[in-house]
């Protein structure tokens, strides 16, 4: 078992201290949120010890791990290390629990690309990140490679970091603090997979973060747009990396990732824009029929994709960010 805390990071709590029952939307699946973190390059800083799922919250450096059980109308939370509030709030923060998708299922109904969706994957909500640094880590290694080759790089920098917590015997993982990422150095981040652009990104992101600059007190206020445009001008942070940070980092249900191959691909597809189509195309297709609900369009269709792929050539379910 691989031990909690790293440089980085004190540890939590190994045992809980504080546990409670929060009562879920109708509109809220469990299973549909699981279904969808196994396609995602998210899904390995998820444990389970059995019916619990254990995902690392909180702050780079003051990090905590809750674990979260269905229990039908509610779902309960368990947290190591802070109270029931901070439990309550990740919580519904994680699964996106105060996002009325009812208004978003009303736009699927009228739309015949996702109309259907809201049936077949119904509750599915926007599974969060802990932090916009830890959205924008993943988003990094994401760039201009498959989620599994990702994957297979996170892994590794995890492992070189130590980057796990461990409680009740399980160890969860987590992503490396800005300490972590400056103790591996350039050299450190190149020999785990990183390419030197984003080492240098990584190590940037770390100094950032440090500065307050990706703090959420910080961009809560601020339009979307806004937080797009202010993350955009970061070393290594383009625009598709920008959207999807937003879009997992602050849980904003208006981004619609306009720029990703897999949504251009999924609309060519399903005949929402013609083959020729180029992003500002797609941008306006997401803002045509899902104004204000960009990033549960680009969710659903990600999740139709992995499920059904192209009905013109059958193949096995492909993987989303």
């Amino acid at each position: 078992m691989r031990r909690g805390g790293g440089s980085g990071d004190p540890g939590p709590t190994r045992h809980p201290t504080a546990t409670v029952e929060v009562e879920v939307p109708k509109l809220s699946s469990f299973p549909q949120s699981r279904d969808q973190l196994e396609y995602s390059s998210r899904s390995l800083v998820f444990a389970s010890d059995g019916e619990r799922v254990l995902r690392v919250w909180g702050a780079p450096g003051r990090s905590w791990v809750l674990a979260v059980q269905p229990n039908g109308p509610t779902w309960t939370a368990t947290a190591y290390g802070p109270g029931p509030r901070e439990a309550r709030a990740a919580l519904r923060s994680l699964f996106s629990l105060d996002h009325p998708i009812e208004r978003f299922y009303r736009m699927t109904r009228r739309e015949p690309v996702l109309g259907g969706t809201e049936r077949k994957f119904r509750g599915l909500r926007l599974p969060r990140d802990a932090s916009v640094y830890e959205a924008l880590f993943h988003s990094i290694l994401g760039q201009q490679v498959s989620v599994q080759s990702a994957n297979a790089i996170k892994q590794r920098l995890i492992d070189a970091a130590g980057a796990y917590l461990e409680v009740d015997g399980v160890s969860v993982p987590r992503v490396p603090s800005p300490a972590e990422l400056r103790a591996l150095g350039t050299d450190g981040l190149r020999t785990h997979g990183a390419s030197g652009a984003k080492a240098r990104s990584l190590l940037a992101l770390a100094d950032s973060e440090d500065a307050g600059m990706w703090a959420t007190e910080t961009l809560e206020p601020l339009a979307t747009a806004a937080i797009v445009e202010r993350l955009d001008t970061a070393p290594g942070v383009g625009r598709w990396t920008a959207e999807n940070a937003v879009l997992r980092g602050l849980g904003r249900p208006d981004v619609f990732v306009a720029g990703d191959l897999g949504v251009r691909t999924a609309l060519i597809a399903y005949g929402g824009v013609p083959s020729s189509a180029e992003e500002d195309e797609v941008r306006a297709w997401g803002d045509a029929h899902y104004p204000g609900w960009g990033s549960y369009a680009t969710l659903y269709l990600w999740r139709r994709w992995v499920t059904e792929g192209d009905p013109a050539s059958p193949k096995s379910p492909r993987s989303s960010d």
